[in-house]
């Protein structure tokens, strides 16, 4: 199951995804699978404000977590995953600033790594939830690198949308299911 969670800086977005999460780990526990639950980080430790958010975040997440600290290509990881894991991509945002701007990554190889995640969760069968920021609530920008930016996001988004059986919007930590749910 591909699932897409969105919303704004600081909206809960993080915590309904985590809490999802854990509920299609539990599920999958149920049904006697032997899954993992794993979240990966896609945020660098850049700065000591980073190390404490990273650990913040960290401490907050029960030890079931498997985290996987990983900025730009997910696929190696994601090939190993197996049936009824659940993984938990955070953030969508930070990843494609990461492939942007560090990588110089073109929008086709952005649109390809993106739909290789998908593909690999459809063909091993386990849960991908992607967790993204809303940054286009505003006035489109007239600075081209952010323009570029956001244009390449919001592609994500419809892409990532489009193939998604659960798509949520979490506004002040309250969920609105735009499909599924």
């Amino acid at each position: 199951m591909i699932s897409f969670i969105s919303g704004g800086a600081r909206s809960g977005k993080s915590h309904f995804s985590e809490q999802t999460a854990l509920s299609f780990y539990n599920k999958a526990q149920e049904h006697q699978q032997d899954s993992g639950l794993y979240y990966i980080a896609t945020a660098k430790r850049s700065d000591e404000e980073m190390e404490e958010r990273i650990w913040i975040h960290q401490k907050q997440r029960i030890n079931t977590w498997k985290t996987v600290e990983e900025s730009t290509d997910l696929v190696p990881f994601l090939s190993n995953c197996k049936k009824g894991d659940v993984i938990l991509i955070d953030c969508l945002t930070i990843w494609l600033s990461n492939v942007l701007f560090e990588r110089q990554y073109s929008m086709d190889k952005i649109e390809i790594a993106v739909n290789s995640w998908i593909k690999l969760a459809r063909e091993k069968q386990f849960h991908l939830l992607i967790v993204s920021n809303d940054i286009n609530e505003e006035i489109p920008s007239s600075d081209q690198v952010v323009y570029t930016y956001m244009y390449c996001l919001q592609h994500l988004h419809q892409i990532i949308v489009q193939q998604s059986e659960l798509v949520v919007q979490v506004q002040v930590g309250i969920p609105t299911y735009w499909k599924g749910g």
